[in-house]
């Protein structure tokens, strides 16, 4: 179950899954971002009943708001750049679809390289929405990271005939949760 969580040391909020962890505890994380990854024991996954097993991650971006002529621009130029820092061969756009008047979403698949090896390549599923505070020239880009690896064979069937494994679907509605939640408490955080 998602719960509504402080980000930015309370000048945002929006919801974050139960069971996944602040990254910022155990590792460095941009000023810009707020990291979260699935804590949750193999085990464990169940007794969420979000739909999401153990292994996502969840991030939220303060960028400056990309140049472009419409928000779906905007939206494939952070998912280009997204796939650039996975170093990402390919990327497909399954699914988009606006939110509301200043907020997309999408799904993209694409084989990234873990630590930029060959040898280390999965792919991954990643559910997007991109908010855009035109006030405040940024762009807010949330993002789960759904690995498929060679140990879910089921998923990897689902995904080489075009279809979306049920863990993907859950991951994009709770993508769509955190953006329509999503809240600017306080406005001095982009002064």
């Amino acid at each position: 179950m998602s719960k509504v969580t402080e980000l930015y040391g309370g000048a945002i909020t929006t919801v974050i899954p139960g069971g996944f962890l602040d990254a910022s505890l155990v590792r460095e994380v941009p000023d810009t971002q707020e990291v979260f990854v699935n804590s949750r024991k193999e085990d464990e996954a169940k007794d969420f009943n979000d739909g999401l097993l153990f292994n996502e991650s969840v991030i939220v971006d303060l960028l400056q708001m990309v140049d472009a002529s419409t928000d779906k621009d905007a939206l494939d130029i952070h998912i280009k750049e997204i796939a650039s820092l996975n170093k990402s061969s390919e990327l497909h756009i399954v699914k988009y679809e606006p939110l509301t008047d200043t907020t997309q979403s999408c799904i993209c698949v694409e084989d990234a390289y873990k630590w930029g090896k060959l040898s280390e390549k999965e792919t991954v599923a990643v559910c997007t929405a991109l908010i855009r505070l035109a006030d405040v020239e940024t762009d807010v880009v949330l993002t789960i990271n759904v690995p498929v690896t060679q140990d879910q064979p089921e998923e990897l069937s689902i995904l080489e005939k075009g279809e979306l494994p049920s863990r993907i679907l859950a991951a994009y509605k709770l993508v769509k949760d955190m953006a329509v939640q999503f809240r600017v408490v306080d406005n001095s955080l982009f002064v």
